[in-house]
């Protein structure tokens, strides 16, 4: 049985989204999975897995803080549990623990794409080293990725896999009813709402705003939405992750729409047109002449069956998992020598001993801890 540590980043839902298809997985093949998540994740597993708090490591004032907070506390609590793998879902210190104790490492997540994925040339270059600095910190000490996208693209790295999303067991194509559905993340469609109120279509927008007459509101509903979905036309809605890659995988086209400012979105639209599962605009373009292009818009056919072709998520990180453990040799010396990599209270110069006195006891103790290896077998060793 391997011990599993999987960490959850705890902004947004689509680092929880994908642990709730993977950790059951996980545990359906024998893993021991000790899951770790904070902020939005925590609230999102509650029902699938018992998970330990931990302190969200999020972008902005107290970074750095919560970051030397949690280091210290996932030093010890991944010497305490030795775990056999750890799995970190855009979760910084985590994996840097991990490195400093030698445990193999895996990173998963939508941001590894645009470093560790062949890329068109269409996608912004600056935009591109941008995004690869932001999911920097919780990828680059892994030693293998899952990378989670909807476009079919390759990896360009090793130890890196291309996955598509879980496809969520009520999402399936049903008959097509030619209406559109559209969705704004922020809320910030209303010109293209106006748009497709003048046209001679049936159009539902999930929203909690306001709509122009004529468009049928529909309070948010993940039921409601995935029912919607699979039974539209054509979607027009923002360029984020998860609505795109379930687009592709029912073969609905999309108009993707991004904020001249949002990277990230700029780029996911950049892809669904690059991938032919639809066409790509910015907010404030031409909204008629974007909307005369989607109705004229025909995919084609084998565009859904690469995406289906790809594996999921949690068939990739189960397969990493594997992969680690083959790679990894159990030996009871390689928690000795991540206790060496950690400094004692004599290798500290003198002038300094006194600031640093706290951090070299917690060094000690940990030291000692890790020299008595679990009943149930050895740890992992370094790769």
């Amino acid at each position: 049985m391997t011990r599993v540590a999987y960490f959850v980043h705890g902004r947004g839902r689509g680092h929880a989204a994908r642990a709730r298809a993977a950790i059951p997985r996980l545990r359906a093949e024998g893993h021991d999975v000790h899951v770790f998540a904070g902020g939005r994740a925590l609230e999102l597993l509650a029902d699938v897995a018992t998970a330990q708090a931990i302190l969200p490591c999020v972008p902005g004032r107290g970074l750095a803080r919560a970051w030397s907070a949690r280091m210290s506390h996932d030093l010890r609590v991944l010497s305490t549990l030795r775990p056999d793998v750890v799995v970190s879902d855009g979760d910084g210190p985590s994996v840097h623990a991990a490195l400093a104790l030698g445990l193999p490492r895996l990173a998963v997540g939508h941001g590894l794409l645009f470093h560790h994925a062949a890329l068109p040339p269409s996608i912004p270059r600056l935009a591109r080293w941008r995004e690869t600095i932001n999911a920097a910190s919780s990828s680059w000490p892994a030693r293998r990725r899952v990378v989670v996208h909807f476009a079919p693209v390759a990896p360009r790295t090793e130890g890196t896999v291309v996955a598509r999303p879980d496809l969520r067991d009520d999402l399936a194509r049903a008959h097509d009813e030619g209406f559109v559905l559209v969705y704004f993340r922020d809320g910030d469609g209303e010109p293209w709402l106006r748009a497709l109120a003048r046209r001679d279509r049936r159009v539902v927008c999930f929203t909690e705003g306001e709509v122009p007459s004529g468009i049928e509101r529909r309070a948010p509903d993940a039921r409601a939405f995935a029912d919607a979905l699979s039974r539209c036309h054509v979607v027009v809605g923002s360029a984020g992750n998860h609505l795109p890659a379930e687009c592709a995988m029912l073969g609905v086209p999309m108009l993707a729409l991004h904020r001249a400012d949002d990277v990230e979105q700029r780029m996911n639209a950049a892809l669904v047109a690059h991938s032919g599962l639809g066409l790509a605009s910015s907010m404030d373009a031409d909204v008629d002449a974007h909307l005369d292009a989607l109705d004229a818009f025909a995919p084609e056919p084998e565009v859904a069956a690469r995406v289906h072709a790809m594996p999921t998520a949690s068939e990739a990180i189960a397969g990493e998992l594997a992969q680690l453990e083959r790679i990894a040799m159990p030996t009871h010396a390689s928690w000795s020598l991540a206790a060496r990599r950690l400094p004692a209270a004599s290798s500290v110069p003198r002038s300094s001993r006194s600031s640093r006195s706290s951090r070299s006891s917690r060094s000690s103790h940990l030291s000692v801890s890790l020299r008595s290896p679990r009943s149930s077998g050895a740890a992992r060793a370094p790769e």
